[in-house]
């Protein structure tokens, strides 16, 4: 058996590319809004207002920067939600005072943009959106009310706003904000939830339960980058185990019993490895176990180990006990730079050798040597 290696890993860019995804919409919808906002201002000749807007639109450009290349999430900073949500409801409560407060068009459109904004990390800024826009609309209202900015609406004709007034467009503002925080905020974490079932699905072997050859790959690209980096190259150990006359114990049996075989013998695989091993089912019923920073002779113990206690189990079938084996072949994985598909294939060399010397035994380049 030959097999070749893909040099791509399904799943260990998922969340990062979600996240990446996630933040550019929101992050690109602010930059959209904001310039329209800005040149629908510079037509009714609002300096000020179209000031403050291009600082906005600054800012989210620079935002927008930064997410494209990873540096805020990758670094999972804290403020990285509250700072763009921040800079979102100052504009809001701006674009409300030009507008005609939360009666406008506008500012219902914004409200989606600050629930996308707000959705960082760890998505829960909804109860802080609730508090800053309240606190900043109810400012601008008692700004205005106390003369202290001047009547402006581009929408209708001005009306100064009565204390009742603040108040009631100050909390409806601030519950919607919160609203649609959490409405966003649970739309996003079911889908997150169904893409993670469907990648686990994706990556477990669904009989036996342990990791199949798809996500064996993508933890053998993670295996060997932690190699390199590190500033002592490390062993890496390949365990191949194939079970003993497996067709004739389906012919024998059936297939239900032979499925039940290979329940077992992944039961042993979890119960026998340290966490940082990786267990997998390679194919029928050959089974590939990863074993990271482990020499020959450790492998060989765990090997030892595993083939011992599936030889040791008995299987009830039609009221007899049967008996089941398993034959080993390990290599080692010392170089760097060498390719692991030779290394595998190594171990699948070992593998056929313990079959053809009497099976239910472990091989390794110790008895090559030997």
């Amino acid at each position: 058996m030959k097999l070749s290696i893909e040099t791509r890993n399904p799943s260990s860019g998922l969340k990062s590319d979600t996240k990446s995804e996630k933040f550019q919409t929101a992050n690109l919808a602010r930059c959209t809004y904001t310039l329209l906002m800005v040149l629908v201002f510079y037509n009714f000749q609002l300096p000020w207002i179209v000031v403050i807007g291009s600082v906005h639109l600054t800012f989210s450009i620079v935002w927008f920067l930064l997410i494209q290349f990873d540096i805020l999430i990758e670094k999972n900073l804290w403020w990285s939600g509250y700072v763009p949500a921040t800079f979102d409801l100052i504009w809001l409560t701006v674009l409300a005072y030009g507008t005609g407060n939360i009666t406008s068009f506008f500012i219902l459109g914004y409200l989606g943009s600050i629930a996308l904004s707000s959705m960082s990390i760890d998505r829960n800024y909804g109860i802080y959106n609730a508090f800053l826009a309240t606190v900043l609309f109810s400012t601008m209202g008692f700004f205005v009310y106390y003369d202290i900015l001047p009547l402006i609406n581009i929408m209708m004709t001005p009306v100064k706003p009565t204390l009742l007034s603040i108040f009631i467009s100050s909390t409806l503002l601030g519950g919607s904000a919160f609203l649609v925080n959490q409405i966003v905020s649970k739309l996003f974490y079911s889908l997150t939830d169904v893409n993670e079932k469907l990648l686990a699905i994706a990556m477990t072997d669904p009989l036996t339960g342990i990791s199949n050859r798809r996500s064996f790959f993508s933890n053998l690209e993670i295996e060997m980058a932690r190699q390199h980096r590190s500033h002592s190259p490390y062993p890496i150990a390949f365990l191949l185990f194939d079970l003993d006359l497996f067709k004739t114990i389906n012919d024998t049996y059936g297939h239900e019993i032979g499925d039940l075989v290979l329940v077992e013998f992944a039961s042993v695989l979890k119960t026998s490895l340290r966490k940082q091993d990786f267990p997998s089912r390679w194919g029928g019923e050959e089974f590939l176990v990863l074993l990271p920073n482990t020499e020959i002779e450790g492998a060989i113990i765990v090997a030892e180990k595993i083939r011992t206690t599936f030889h040791s189990l008995t299987i009830p079938v039609k009221g007899i006990q049967i008996r089941c084996s398993t034959s080993v072949g390990i290599s080692i994985l010392k170089d760097q730079h060498t390719n692991p598909e030779s290394v595998i294939n190594l171990a699948d060399e070992y593998l056929y050798e313990a079959k053809r010397n009497g099976r239910n035994q472990v091989y390794s380049e110790k008895n090559v040597t030997i």
